[in-house]
């Protein structure tokens, strides 16, 4: 047998046997920024169309990086797929290159679509999506939640033409800029809203207040609101026989689309 059909017979082989819940990762979403793309984790369970949690880093828009879901937020990572959800972590540009921060939300609202365009192939239901992320990540979740839907149905790309927006929000760690990004924006009947926060009331980029002041919105609007603490403020404490990530899976399950 020569090299070439060896090589070709290996690479059959190896396909064969390749662990299809293995992530997939830097896939572009979008090709105006070298910044637009994700990786994709394949839910456990592959039976039926899976519900997805999609991802946005912290970083204070000008840091941070997808891999920050990996590093610091396993526990989401391994609780989401163990539920039987498809999870996928995005990056997007920063303010130093050349980006306002509604750029920002625009190309995470791009990075939706392009999940929801894949939703017969990666094996998804893309009506049971929701957004989460921490800090900045939070705003732009919320962002996507309660700004207008970005897709536009008669464009050329049919990418989009699809919704932009998550069927629930989840914020952790409430940044400064919770006005701007979301309570301006926010309706009544919009996305389910979960918070979390664990920062210490002389935090200056997470006041407790931020979580507080949008809680309160979404109450005054009727939206589901759950918002819960690591106890180092005045916020109400996850209990001690519970976890907040498995709250917030919880949540998630039960105000995603049946």
């Amino acid at each position: 047998m020569n090299a070439l059909r060896l090589a070709l017979l290996l690479a059959v082989i190896s396909n064969c046997h390749a662990d299809p819940t293995a992530p997939k990762r830097n896939i572009q979403y979008d090709t105006k920024h070298e910044r637009n793309v994700l990786d994709f984790w394949p839910a456990l369970k592959n039976d039926n169309p899976a519900p997805v949690f999609v991802w946005f880093h912290g970083g204070g828009f000008r840091g941070g990086d997808k891999n920050q879901l990996e590093r610091g937020g396993r526990s989401s990572l391994d609780t989401y797929r163990k539920a039987g959800y498809a999870v996928i972590s995005c990056n997007y540009p920063f303010l130093a290159q050349g980006m306002d921060y509604r750029d920002i939300a625009g190309h995470c609202a791009r990075a939706v679509q392009f999940i929801r365009s894949n939703a017969k192939e990666w094996n998804i239901d893309p009506k049971k999506l929701c957004c989460g992320g921490v800090s900045a990540g939070a705003l732009i979740s919320q962002f996507l939640g309660y700004h207008d839907d970005f897709a536009t149905p008669k464009d050329e790309d049919p990418i989009n033409r699809l919704s932009s927006r998550p069927a629930v929000v989840i914020g952790i760690m409430q940044p400064i800029g919770t006005n701007e990004f979301a309570l301006r924006y926010m309706d009544k009947g919009e996305a389910p809203l979960f918070l979390y926060t664990n920062a210490k009331p002389t935090d200056r980029i997470h006041p407790p207040e931020q979580a507080i002041l949008i809680r309160d919105k979404a109450k005054k609007l009727g939206i589901p609101c759950d918002l819960y603490s690591g106890g180092r403020n005045k916020i109400p404490k996850v209990p001690d026989d519970q976890n907040w990530v498995q709250l917030q899976l919880e949540f998630c399950q039960k105000h995603l689309p049946k």
